[in-house]
C-alpha cells in the first residue's frame, strides 16, 4: 500500500490517521458543496479533485479556516492515475460535469465535454469500494449506472431535487450509489443509519436579516462556484436514500417514495414560503450565469420571483438557496460563525 501511494503520500498519512473515520475522496469538487453533505453524513474528506483555479482557492482556505478537514487537492482528473489511491478512502464522490449530457447543449455535446469516462477510468483503477455520483440528466447517471453494473457493481439510483426537500428552488438531480465492497458498505450503513432525520432550518432564516462575513464579494466567480455546486441537504438526503434502498430493496422508482423522504428528513415551512403563502411559483435556482434580474428575464415568473425576493442575485442570495454556510463561496479568510451556525440547522 506505501509503494502505490508514494506519488501521493499525503493522501496515505491523512488516511492512516483516522482509519476509522469514513473517507470520501471527491472529484470535480467545485467549491466544496458534496464535501459539505459528506459533513452532514459524518464522513471526511481525505481528498479532492478539481481543475478550477478559483475553487481551488476556496477549497484552500475554508481548509485553513477550519471549515473542512486539511486534505491535498489535485488539478486535472486526466492525469491521475487511481491506483496510486488505492486503499485510500471508501466512498468516491463526484458530479461529474454534465456538458455532455446537458439539455440547454441543443444537440451540441461533444465527447471533450463528458468526463464521466475518466471517472469510470478511476473507479477502475482505484478499486473504489463505493461510489456515490450526480448528474443533472438520468441519461447521464443511466449511463454510469450500466458501466458500473458490468464491473460487479449494486447499483442503486434515484431523482432528489431541492423541492422534494420543501425548497423555494426545484434543482432536480439524479443520483447513484454503487457497492462493492460489503465490509465498508456495512461501516457506512450502519453509521448512516444512525443519524437523526435532517432538516433545513437554514431556510426557516430571513435571508434580508444575514450579513454577508466577507467584506469583498467576488461575485462572478462565487456565482459559478455556487452555480455548478451540489447542495448539501440534497446530497446527503439522497446518500441516506440510497442506503437504505441498498439495505431493504423496497423501492425502485427514479422518483422516491414521500415515505423514503420521510425517513431521513423532516420537512418544514421556509421563511420564502411564509412570507409568500400560496404562492406555487419556485424561484430560480442559482446558476453559473446568475443573469435572472436581467429585464429580458422578467417574463419568467421564477426569474421575477427571484428579483421580488432578492433584488439583484448575491452570493449571498445564491448560498442561502442551495443551503451552503454564508460564506462558502468565498476566497476569503471566514471565522467558524457560520460554520457553528450551519451545523445547528439541519
Amino acid at each position: 500500500m506505501s509503494g502505490r501511494l508514494s506519488a501521493y503520500p499525503e493522501v496515505f498519512f491523512l488516511y492512516m490517521a483516522n482509519d476509522t473515520d469514513i473517507k470520501e475522496l471527491h472529484l470535480f469538487a467545485g467549491i466544496g458543496g458534496g464535501i459539505y453533505g459528506g459533513e452532514m453524513l459524518g464522513h471526511h474528506c481525505c481528498a479532492g479533485v478539481e481543475i478550477n483555479k478559483f475553487c481551488q482557492q476556496v477549497l484552500t482556505q475554508r481548509q485553513k479556516d477550519g471549515w473542512m478537514d486539511e486534505f491535498p487537492i489535485y488539478g486535472d482528473i486526466t492525469t491521475l492515475n487511481g491506483e496510486d489511491f488505492i486503499g485510500s478512502f471508501d466512498i468516491l464522490c463526484g458530479g461529474f460535469p454534465c456538458q455532455a449530457f446537458s439539455y440547454a447543449a441543443h444537440g451540441n455535446n461533444i465527447e471533450e465535454k463528458d468526463l464521466w469516462p475518466y471517472m469510470l477510468d478511476f473507479v477502475i483503477q482505484s478499486k473504489a469500494p463505493i461510489v456515490f455520483g450526480e448528474n443533472v440528466t438520468i441519461i447521464a447517471i443511466d449511463k454510469a449506472v450500466e458501466d458500473l453494473k458490468k464491473l460487479g457493481y449494486r447499483v442503486e439510483r434515484c431523482r432528489l431535487a431541492c423541492q422534494d426537500l420543501h425548497a423555494d428552488h426545484k434543482r432536480p438531480r439524479f443520483w447513484l450509489l454503487a457497492v462493492k465492497d460489503d465490509d465498508v458498505f456495512q461501516k457506512v450503513a450502519k453509521s448512516v443509519t444512525s443519524l437523526p432525520r435532517f432538516n433545513a432550518n437554514f431556510w426557516k432564516i430571513n435571508p434580508h436579516s444575514i450579513k454577508y462575513p466577507s467584506p469583498v464579494p467576488v461575485l462572478a466567480p462565487q456565482k459559478r462556484g455556487v452555480g455548478n455546486a451540489q447542495a448539501p441537504i440534497a446530497a446527503a438526503t439522497a446518500f441516506r436514500i440510497l442506503v437504505n434502498r441498498h439495505l431493504t430493496h423496497l423501492y425502485d422508482s427514479v422518483v422516491p417514495h414521500k415515505d423514503e423522504i420521510d425517513a431521513v428528513f423532516e420537512s418544514a415551512e421556509t421563511w420564502i414560503q411564509q412570507q409568500n403563502p400560496d404562492d406555487p411559483i419556485y424561484i430560480h435556482t442559482p446558476t453559473t450565469m446568475g443573469n435572472y434580474h436581467y429585464k429580458s428575464m422578467m417574463k419568467h415568473p421564477s426569474c421575477a420571483k427571484y428579483v421580488r425576493i432578492f433584488g439583484k442575485p448575491t452570493a449571498l442570495h445564491a448560498e442561502y438557496l442551495m443551503g451552503l454556510p454564508i460564506g462558502a463561496s468565498s476566497p476569503f479568510p471566514q471565522t467558524k460563525d457560520a460554520l457553528k451556525l450551519w451545523h445547528n440547522q439541519y
